[in-house]
């Protein structure tokens, strides 16, 4: 399916979730981004449904956090995986319910720990020595607490072994996880503590990868790994988290990851693991972004002026980098149409640039578009992910976009703009003793 395959047009409209794109930019003013909330039930469907059914999804809230974007995937029985306090509150106020929730990421503060105990969250993945020593430091603090109970934890590793392809995120020095040949140590220690309740292991390949190959290898090899450290622990896993990593195609030369390839995949690992005495009570973790929110997301913005200059044609737009940093300055893929005249056929080349006083405002190749005119809309495509959450919403200050979800014919301004500038910058003394 092609990008713009998954949304239909209305007499050369686009109308995502059966909404006039046209009535959206008068409503909510332009720039914008618009989620179409079927998009993201299809992409769930699709993966959830190759997948064995002891895999369980969740939502990495880094691709698109916004409270009513992760709304959409607890209602289909999704868990979330956040990576920030931030992250964290807002997937409880999602309403996912703590034991659905996973806490990711390097470098975690004493503070987001501590809140990740008290709220008692399905695994904590710790990633270094020290980190593991801050999550001892929350459950101490707690104890006396009536709901005190112990931390409940997985290691991160950072796989030794080699996998082909677009696995960027594994393999020699990192600033992610335990090297998989110091964690063993780790691990048996954390093991006689009661302060801790370990489940198991995580990894995570990379990011935008699309041949099911590479995350299937990966997989494979982490699993392999996991079966013979629980062995020689004599550890019963209850966790295997395979982390996320899946990409979507950005260009019609890209091929979609095949889900059902990796989803046959996953069920051969799964049935191996299941004859290992350490795997029986096993449950099993996948946690994608950009491949569940990405296609569902389009960011738009207005033509306010068309200019040549020596030859070039350039559409100015009211929204640039400073709201779509990804999927401007990284635009070679990103696919772009001007939406309301999606029935026309391209009338040539054109450089489309953002209304910033800076040259990286622009993209960077020229696009093949209808003839355009001041008033018509810019879609770029794919946004769903790493769109609004990627931004510089600060940069010169202008007013941030707006979020719109749209359903079945409906739509809802998730996240209003704001001026940056105006009021958020009245100083407050500090008292200093």
């Amino acid at each position: 399916m092609t990008p713009f395959g998954a949304f239909k047009a209305v007499k050369g409209e686009l109308a995502p979730g059966g909404v006039s794109i046209r009535s959206v930019a008068e409503a909510a003013g332009t720039p914008f981004y618009i989620y179409d909330a079927a998009v993201m039930r299809r992409q769930y469907a699709r993966l959830s449904g190759a997948m064995p059914s002891h895999v369980s999804i969740h939502f990495s809230v880094k691709s698109n956090p916004n409270v009513s974007v992760a709304r959409v995937f607890k209602n289909l029985g999704a868990g979330v995986e956040v990576a920030s306090e931030g992250e964290l509150k807002l997937a409880l106020t999602a309403g996912f319910t703590p034991e659905k929730i996973i806490f990711a990421g390097p470098g975690k503060t004493g503070r987001e720990i501590r809140l990740a105990v008290k709220h008692g969250i399905g695994c904590i993945n710790v990633e270094s020595q020290t980190e593991l020593d801050r999550v001892l430091n929350a459950v101490d603090a707690r104890r006396g607490s009536k709901t005190a109970k112990p931390a409940r934890i997985a290691f991160r590793i950072n796989p030794s072994f080699d996998i082909p392809g677009q696995a960027i995120m594994i393999g020699g020095p990192r600033k992610f996880g335990f090297d998989d040949d110091v964690v063993e140590r780790v691990a048996r220690t954390a093991l006689s503590d009661g302060r801790l309740d370990v489940l198991g292991f995580h990894c995570f390949a990379g990011t935008q990868i699309l041949d099911w190959r590479t995350l299937a290898g990966v997989y494979d090899g982490f699993s392999r790994w996991a079966v013979e450290t629980a062995r020689r622990l004599d550890f019963n896993v209850r966790l295997l988290n395979f982390g996320g990593g899946l990409g979507i195609p950005f260009s019609e030369k890209e091929k979609e990851m095949d889900a059902d390839l990796l989803g046959a995949g996953m069920k051969r690992i799964t049935a191996r693991l299941a004859r290992s005495p350490n795997f029986r009570n096993a449950r099993f973790i996948v946690e994608p972004g950009r491949y569940l929110t990405g296609p569902s997301g389009i960011y738009v913005s207005s033509v306010t002026d068309i200019k040549t200059s020596r030859g070039v044609e350039y559409v100015i737009t009211d929204g640039g980098i400073h709201h779509a940093l990804l999927p401007i300055a990284l635009n070679k893929n990103y696919p772009t149409a001007i939406v309301n005249k999606m029935n026309r056929k391209p009338a040539g080349e054109y450089v489309i640039a953002g209304p910033l006083c800076t040259s990286m405002d622009q993209f960077s190749r020229k696009t093949l578009l209808p003839r355009p005119q001041v008033g018509d809309l810019v879609g770029v495509f794919n946004s769903g992910a790493y769109g609004y959450t990627a931004g510089m919403l600060f940069f010169l200050s202008h007013k941030t976009p707006a979020e719109v979800l749209v359903d079945d014919g409906k739509a809802w301004v998730i996240r209003k703009p704001f001026q940056p500038g105006h009021g958020l910058d009245k100083p407050v003394r500090i008292n200093i003793e």
